[in-house]
């Protein structure tokens, strides 16, 4: 097992909702590739377009979030629409998501907030960065 599998394990076991794994299957499932350095807490979602990685979501313990990294969303209106629609989850980005993505902004993951971020990866999420070139 590969760093990326052994961070994506170690947050799924921390986060009793179930969501990070899910999210993790939507976001696969949709062609999105992931990584996760040995060093990180994060686990980030990218698809490669021209020879670059574009990041569009990520994911990270303690507590279990859902991130928009900032190179990719930063003057988006669907990430106003997409944290309008789990505000009361909102938590307000503290810094660099990996070494290289800073948090655009960031929903908690949680029981009540899984349905609602399931929504946010299919509906918005996903489009964009097949809009993108994903």
């Amino acid at each position: 097992m590969g760093a990326k599998e052994e961070l994506l394990q170690n947050l799924s076991r921390l986060d009793a909702s179930g969501g990070i794994q899910r999210i993790h299957t939507a976001l696969t499932s949709a062609g999105l590739k992931f990584k996760g350095p040995s060093n990180s807490q994060t686990l980030l979602y990218y698809f490669r377009n021209g020879g670059r990685e574009i990041g569009v979501a990520a994911m990270r313990g303690s507590p279990s979030l859902l991130s928009f990294p900032r190179a990719f969303w930063y003057g988006r209106s669907s990430l106003a629409i997409a944290l309008s629609r789990a505000s009361s989850f909102y938590i307000e980005p503290d810094g660099p998501v990996s070494s290289s993505q800073y948090s655009a902004g960031q929903l908690r993951i949680t029981t009540a907030s899984i349905e609602t971020l399931l929504s946010i990866v299919n509906e918005i999420i996903i489009p964009e960065a097949r809009t993108s070139g994903a």
